[in-house]
């Protein structure tokens, strides 16, 4: 009786063990040389900027979803720490484009930690702003707010940064910003 025990067992444990076929997954990882976005917040410690110094350190950048050219495809922006802020434009089936340079997204020698997308003057066409901190001149922190230009035959958008004349230059050590429409105006 015993041997039948535990042969019932051990066959109970060999179905319950047996490989079972892979299920359809929501998600898959598509390498670079397939999208076309070549982006990592590669943080690289040294004497002055580290954990130690700086708790915030690994709080990273930010990454936002936004229709630049208003074709309909969402654009995508991602903002580094030690790396350049990049945005790409949409080419259709997860196919990618980097503009950064060619519209006009760029940044000085910053630690961006946040970027929030918003039509600040109404226009019909989406404007970034990026904050940045770490840094102690507040020259290196302040916000920068990116005016979208409008776009060309290419459908690349070009972006004039105008922190200042909208008083959205703060220096102080911004992680992120967020808009919302208070008075509901906003469509």
């Amino acid at each position: 009786m015993k041997k039948i025990v535990f042969l019932v067992i051990l066959l109970l444990q060999l179905i319950a063990c047996k490989k079972q076929q892979e299920k359809a997954t929501l998600f898959n990882s598509l390498p670079p040389d397939s999208t076309g976005i070549y982006f990592n917040n590669k943080i690289v410690e040294n004497d002055s900027i580290n954990v130690l110094d700086n708790e915030y350190v690994y709080n990273g950048g930010g990454v936002a979803v936004g229709d630049f050219n208003n074709d309909g495809l969402p654009d995508l922006v991602f903002t580094g720490n030690m790396v350049a802020n990049k945005l790409y434009l949409n080419l259709g089936h997860l196919k990618f484009k980097d503009i950064s340079l060619q519209s006009g997204f760029v940044k000085a020698d910053q630690w961006s930690t946040g970027v929030s997308i918003i039509d600040i003057n109404g226009d019909g066409m989406k404007d970034i702003l990026v904050t940045n901190s770490i840094y102690k001149s507040g020259a290196r922190r302040k916000a920068l707010l990116y005016i979208n230009q409008g776009w060309g035959k290419n459908g690349i958008p070009h972006f004039k940064e105008m922190a200042h004349e909208y008083g959205l230059d703060d220096s102080g050590h911004n992680q992120q910003a967020v808009f919302i429409d208070y008075d509901m105006t906003e469509t």
